[in-house]
């Protein structure tokens, strides 16, 4: 069975808008597919894990297990995740012109030499990973317009990882005064999904 690798940064947990719309799109994805294959979704919450960043001394550690090709290691558990996902949902409110520091952390484990990507002899990055579609999803009081930072970092991310489809699905203006905040997030959801999965058929 395929997997579906639903990477969730929303801190607010139920109260998040945008965790409301990823699961939208889980389960417009999940009627895409009902035919053909159904998803395993694999959820990391990342509120709940016990993530560091890279110190010295962590760095240091990670470079010696690949070093010595401890690839098993645990250390590196999020890259294994990201590389052998078949599909990647990713959930990131838009804080600061990007998303939550904690979503930072989550990609500096996933990218991992030798599980996520690699390089060739000329030294060109070479991705590794199994999946070929990557949805951002989003939400924002306001409207993001030109600084679609979050987003922009994950699709450089998904370019090394091998990924060749990255999606962006946007609810926005939902604390305009007047908004239909229920009317915007299924307009975004809905016509979002239709044109990316018909354009991939």
């Amino acid at each position: 069975m395929p997997t579906l690798l639903f990477v969730n940064a929303c801190v607010r947990g139920r109260d998040s808008r945008t965790l409301q719309l990823a699961y939208q799109l889980l389960d417009r994805i999940r009627e895409a597919n009902s035919n053909d294959m159904a998803f395993h979704i694999e959820e990391i919450r990342l509120s709940t894990e016990n993530m560091l960043p890279l110190n010295y001394e962590r760095l240091e550690r990670r470079n010696e297990l690949l070093m010595q090709g401890f690839l098993e290691d645990s250390m590196f558990d999020y890259a294994h995740a990201v590389a052998q996902a078949d599909m990647i949902v990713i959930a990131a409110p838009y804080w600061d012109m990007s998303f939550p520091a904690i979503l930072k952390i989550f990609f500096e484990l996933a990218s991992v030499v030798g599980i996520t990507f690699c390089y060739d002899d000329n030294g060109n990055p070479v991705g590794l990973c199994n999946s070929e579609d990557m949805y951002y999803v989003t939400t924002s009081g306001g409207y993001i317009g030109e600084f679609n930072l979050g987003f922009e970092y994950a699709l450089a991310l998904s370019q090394l990882y091998g990924i060749e489809n990255a999606h962006f699905i946007s609810a926005e203006g939902l604390d305009i005064e007047g908004a239909d905040v229920d009317a915007i997030m299924n307009e975004a959801c809905n016509k979002d999904f239709d044109n990316y999965s018909n354009s991939s058929q």
